[in-house]
């Protein structure tokens, strides 16, 4: 047989298989076959059903007898599983050489689509709750099943939405059984960033390994940010960072799922199916919490689309009477379940109330405020009268604001703010030369002086101070852009101020020059570590005041 033939995705339409599956058209097709929408005349029904085709394109026969063989597992596991929120397979066959099966239509899309469509923004929260409690339920089912069934590839592309909200677990290709007393698995199985750490052969996979990958799905769903792209695809920055209208109850468990110790994550799914429908509750009566700042994203009736993927197959809703299994009770979970902040348990934090500008003069807060600005000020008066150690001062501030950015940019975790603090640094490296250059001149340490010296200061300041006006983009709230313009405004002024005034012409001169120079650097010290702690007392709150009413 040749290569073209061993390729899938290959049937025309009005192609019969088995005598009675007539192929209508090709729903999708991926690495591991293809999908083709065809009728079954078998019957007075002419049912609508998926045939799932698997390639055997480019394998060695060492590959195809494993391929095989998984496919053949695929259809052995789930013709014994019944469920609502997994597909039906009706049969299985081999036919021109390839193997086929056969299951019904699911009208829906992928999460992963439903993602794409729009525009990769977080998708309603209430619509994910939803979602999540229906996976939790099937993972449940799975779970229980002798020996326990796992999943391991649970991923946005693998979970199908109906138009009416129905969610379906799809493509049991890798799954496998739970086995006792097994150490590790032998191969890695599962996509990267969705697959917990002991899928990459640390240990066996288990039930909480199905529930690392929920939880990274959960985050993708809520942020639009795709662990796969990640450049460290086991670090989940909180939700709320990303989206502020997630409650933070729903936060902490998805952290809870993602934490790296197996041991630390929920003991089941039934467990976090639980937390999941006491947050609902709790969203349901305060609507104002999670309301999305987007207009819900709706679920067009589907139609066959060439671009889903291969495993993206469709079919129309189980009967309302099949129900789920019936489910053992679990224990209850905490109201406020513990956060894994950096995969370490801590205590969950209690969201602060009021404006921004009150809640970020906490004790320590004010303890480092007091401290610097009794330093840059009590440093500077002093060294008043000593005109030979201005530049020391100046230059010592120069330093301490570095210290301050390099501080910030370990503190915050978004880009704008992150980018914001770099291009302030390098201009406070243009104006921190030109005062070291002259501090070095100043205490005999260097015969070499800086011609340009007074263009370089006034530059690096004044970019210094511009680009910090850059934190006015952040959604602060009104007072808190009030006080940041004014701060940074004062070091613009100031900066520009001090420029005309030739530091050698006499000593009064120089000394209205230090003055304004050290304001200067003092007030836009203090004003980049007030915009740092603004950033992330809005971080940490997911948030503003303004916002959150």
């Amino acid at each position: 047989m040749s290569t073209y033939d061993n390729q899938t995705g290959r049937l025309p339409p009005q192609s019969l298989l088995q005598q009675h599956y007539v192929i209508v058209g090709q729903a999708g097709k991926g690495g591991m076959g293809a999908v083709y929408q065809a009728i079954d005349t078998y019957g007075p029904n002419r049912r609508r059903v998926a045939i799932k085709e698997m390639s055997q394109g480019q394998l060695s026969g060492e590959e195809l007898r494993e391929a095989t063989e998984q496919f053949r597992r695929e259809f052995t596991m789930l013709s014994r599983l019944s469920h609502p929120n997994l597909p039906r397979i009706y049969d299985a066959f081999t036919e021109r050489g390839r193997s086929y099966l056969v299951m019904d239509y699911i009208d829906g899309k992928t999460l992963f689509q439903l993602l794409k469509e729009s525009d990769n923004r977080p998708l309603p929260v209430l619509q994910v709750l939803d979602y999540a409690s229906q996976l939790c339920d099937v993972l449940a089912y799975l779970h229980q099943q002798q020996p326990a069934i796992i999943f391991r590839d649970l991923k946005p592309t693998n979970v199908m939405v109906t138009p009416n909200g129905h969610v379906f677990l799809i493509d049991f290709g890798i799954a496998r059984f739970f086995k006792e007393g097994q150490e590790q698995d032998t191969v890695f199985l599962g996509s990267p960033g969705y697959a917990a750490p002991e899928q990459h052969g640390t240990a066996q996979t288990n039930p909480r390994s199905d529930l690392y990958s929920l939880g990274a799905t959960l985050h993708c769903c809520l942020t639009g940010r795709d662990p796969y792209h990640a450049e460290d695809r086991f670090a989940f920055p909180p939700v709320r960072q990303y989206n502020p209208q997630v409650p933070l109850e729903f936060d902490l468990l998805i952290q809870r799922l993602l934490a790296l110790d197996e041991q630390q994550r929920p003991a089941s799914a039934i467990e976090v199916q639980q937390a999941l429908t006491k947050i609902r509750q709790q969203a349901t009566d305060d609507t104002r919490a999670i309301s999305p700042t987007m207009p819900p994203i709706p679920l067009p009736q589907m139609s066959p689309s060439p671009a889903l993927d291969a495993t993206q197959y469709s079919r129309p809703a189980p009967p309302s009477n099949q129900g789920p299994p019936t489910l053992p009770p679990a224990a209850t979970v905490p109201s406020a379940p513990p956060v894994y902040s950096g995969r370490s348990l801590v205590a969950p934090p209690a969201a602060p109330s009021g404006p921004i500008i009150t809640r970020i003069w906490t004790p320590s807060f004010i303890t480092v405020f007091g401290l610097l600005l009794v330093l840059t000020i009590g440093g500077s008066i002093l060294t008043l009268n000593a005109i030979s150690f201005d530049h020391v001062v100046e230059f010592g501030l120069s330093l301490l604001l570095l210290g301050v950015i390099i501080f910030g940019g370990t503190q915050v975790r978004d880009p704008i703010p992150r980018g914001t603090l770099i291009l302030t640094g390098l201009a406070v490296l243009l104006f921190g030369f030109a005062f070291t250059v002259q501090t070095l001149y100043d205490l005999q340490l260097s015969q070499i002086t800086l011609p340009l010296a007074n263009l370089f200061r006034t530059i690096g300041l004044v970019a210094a101070s511009l680009l910090s006006l850059l934190w006015l983009a952040r959604s602060n709230s009104l007072a808190d852009r009030i006080i940041l313009l004014i701060v940074f405004g004062i070091a613009v002024a100031f900066a520009l101020v001090q420029y005309p005034f030739i530091e050698f012409a006499n000593p009064a001169t120089r000394l209205i020059k230090d003055i304004l120079l050290q304001v200067a650097l003092i007030v836009l010290l203090l004003g980049v570590l007030v915009a740092i702690q603004m950033e992330r007392v809005r971080t940490s709150t997911g948030g503003t005041y303004e916002e959150r009413r």
